[in-house]
């Protein structure tokens, strides 16, 4: 029997889920909810100690304010220019390479970039360009530079948000985390661009006249048409090592740890140090920028913050809430045992959610720490609840028409984002379907 309680927190819930249909703020959402929840509770403190306490927490600002301190520093000292540079060479005289490569060089480089949008910034005035002036057409440039900027790079490093938040509940380091969710990572992604690169064999792209004519929006005469595809840039190996750097440190220090028994640090502070390292490694690679460097470091610290930490902070006391009456204690006991149908709902709500709002952050996280801690109750592997919150999360936002990653790319190529998404979607939901099996069926 419903309480009273329980009945108005679930139209808090219904609520929430029509303001974001409706196009309100994800943010405003999960706070404004979480602050009803917590009063439904009748615990009007437990809003502002849960908030305030995500707000300094170093397990989640730590690791992902250093993150994109670091991959500002690689903006500045151009490190990441030549990172790009060096992927993109061998693909140079290998077209029927360049779809899957063109994919996986966007993968790389949001392993060390955390940010999608940062990460289309980076490769897309290089890698388009060369994708049109091997004729294939600006929908699949823009869907190449989608796929492999969104579907999961960042999920391969220990900064990344949705691992950050899960590390913790599964009793982890972040860069454990990141191991153990490689191999879902890896079997969705692969089968996602393995649909998609059929998909453009098979039914290769029609021209479309209300496209932008001429050279694409966005793309910088540097790079612009096929001259500036064709042209092969000086590459810095050391520069273009650089921006990999902290990801070697991170996997490597527990062997170290171990080898020399040297004291072990927090997994936060790991993260923290080995972006430090790389920022260091970066500054010697451009003693010029030497003078900017701290300031780009921060700048991209307080971009984290206003732009990432704030959706955990909400999303966090919005969960919190959620357990605050009760919700989930009482999900708990429906789900005794039905781990089928929590596997289930581990992958089909956060992908629906974030082609909702768009945000993969903001879908995953609250997702996270709602579904993980019933995995115990319904017979379920924790740690690959999460998995599948953190993949599918992702997966949904490259889906999303509001998404900002699709934006981007449907800019700098100049076509509408309903081209690329008709060019995406099916391949990602290929690969999730894939995933989901595999787990289901108890392969993974």
């Amino acid at each position: 029997m419903l309480t009273t309680a329980t009945l108005v927190a679930i139209g808090v819930l219904v609520l929430g889920v029509v303001a974001l249909l409706r196009g309100a703020d994800v943010r405003l959402v999960l706070a404004l909810s979480g602050l009803a929840l917590f009063a439904v509770a009748g615990r009007w403190s437990g809003f502002v100690t849960e908030f305030t306490s995500e707000m300094v927490n170093p397990r989640t600002v730590v690791p992902i304010c250093s993150a994109w301190g670091f991959a500002r520093i690689l903006k500045l000292t151009e490190c990441d220019q030549h990172l790009v540079r060096l992927l993109l060479r061998p693909l140079r005289t290998a077209k029927w390479l360049l779809v899957p490569g063109g994919v996986a060089v966007c993968f790389v480089v949001n392993t060390a970039v955390v940010s999608q949008t940062g990460t289309a910034s980076i490769v897309g005035p290089l890698l388009v360009p060369l994708l049109l002036a091997s004729g294939f057409g600006r929908a699949t440039a823009g869907a190449v530079l989608l796929l492999g900027s969104s579907m999961g790079g960042e999920l391969f490093n220990p900064g990344a948000v949705e691992l950050a938040t899960l590390a913790p509940l599964v009793k982890m380091t972040p860069h454990e985390v990141v191991g153990r969710v490689m191999p879902f990572n890896l079997v969705a992604c692969g089968a996602a661009l393995a649909a998609f690169w059929a998909g453009v064999v098979c039914w290769p792209e029609k021209c479309d006249e209300r496209d932008e004519p001429g050279p694409s929006p966005g793309l910088c005469g540097e790079s612009d048409g096929e001259e500036g595809a064709t042209a092969s840039p000086n590459v810095n190996v050391v520069k273009a090592l650089v921006p990999l750097l902290p990801l070697v440190i991170l996997f490597a220090l527990p062997v170290a740890v171990r080898h020399w028994q040297l004291p072990t640090l927090p997994g936060h502070v790991e993260i923290a140090v080995a972006m430090l390292i790389g920022s260091a490694a970066a500054a010697l690679t451009a003693p010029h920028c030497a003078n900017g460097l701290t300031a780009a470091f921060f700048d991209g610290a307080g971009y984290a913050y206003t732009h990432v930490v704030s959706f955990i902070i909400v999303a966090t006391t919005f969960a919190a809430g959620v357990a605050a009456t009760g919700l989930i204690e009482r999900a708990a006991n429906q789900l005794a045992g039905a781990r089928a149908a929590l596997t289930t709902a581990s992958a089909g709500l956060p992908m629906s959610m974030a082609v909702v709002t768009g945000t993969g952050i903001g879908t995953g996280v609250p997702l996270i720490k709602i579904l993980v801690p019933l995995a115990d109750r319904a017979g379920a592997d924790p740690l690959r609840i999460g998995a599948l919150v953190a993949v599918f999360a992702q997966f949904g936002r490259t889906c999303s028409p509001v998404a900002p990653i699709v934006m981007l790319a449907a800019t700098v190529t100049g076509v509408r984002p309903l081209r690329i998404l008709r060019r995406v979607a099916p391949a990602l939901l290929i690969g999730g379907a894939v995933l989901l099996v595999a787990v289901l069926a108890g392969w993974m």
